[in-house]
């Protein structure tokens, strides 16, 4: 079986929003290890000698128990334009540590700096975050994602963003996207010209 990934941001020696990566974990594990009990995530970065300065990635890799634990600088992806492409027969609704495929699919597009994945028509996620669209002034969020993100759970929750169903033929009706993950918040001034960006 593949290992999973848990990545958590750390800024300025804080892990972020732990609540939210146990939440995923646990859900793996009840979907793979039934009979494990899951590991505690807080516990786990509470183990390790955080930077305490700027922000780094805490990268977990994991099976039924930790495999790997690294903490990594952060480098900011500039995104400016995406390409659309089909999402096939991808499932990555569990966040998988092999990631190759992602890659495949960015090589096949040097036109963009990112692809947005599109299932029978609907919106889903590019392959580093999930997606935000701005309308007249509301959030919304592509209500079948393809990977379950603990910042878009987080935002759902505390009423920032909402699902909606999000079809190609109505990119037009919203004005901005933005890509939301731990490192990346949900914010206008993140956000990118609908009209501009996606190809």
């Amino acid at each position: 079986m593949f290992s999973f990934l848990e990545t958590i941001c750390i800024q300025n020696g804080q892990a972020q929003h732990l609540d939210f990566h146990q939440m995923r974990v646990n859900e793996t594990f009840e979907q793979f290890f039934p009979e494990w009990e899951p590991f505690d995530v807080e516990e786990l970065v509470a183990e390790q000698v955080l930077p305490t300065e700027r922000t780094h990635r805490l990268r977990i890799t994991y099976q039924e128990d930790p495999e790997t634990i690294e903490i990594l600088p952060y480098t900011k992806k500039e995104v400016k334009r995406f390409a659309l492409v089909d999402t096939g027969e991808i499932d990555y609704g569990f966040k998988w540590a092999e990631r190759g495929f992602f890659q495949t699919f960015l090589d096949a597009h040097p036109e963009a700096d990112e692809v947005i994945f599109v299932k029978d028509g609907r919106i889903q996620d590019c392959s580093m975050a999930n997606l935000a669209f701005l309308k007249e002034g509301i959030w919304y969020t592509p209500e079948e994602p393809l990977h379950w993100g603990t910042t878009r759970a987080r935002l759902i929750i505390e009423e920032e963003v909402e699902e909606a169903e999000i079809l190609v033929e109505e990119l037009a009706s919203y004005e901005r996207v933005c890509l939301i993950n731990v490192f990346r918040p949900l914010t206008v001034e993140n956000s990118l010209s609908i009209a501009e960006s996606i190809l």
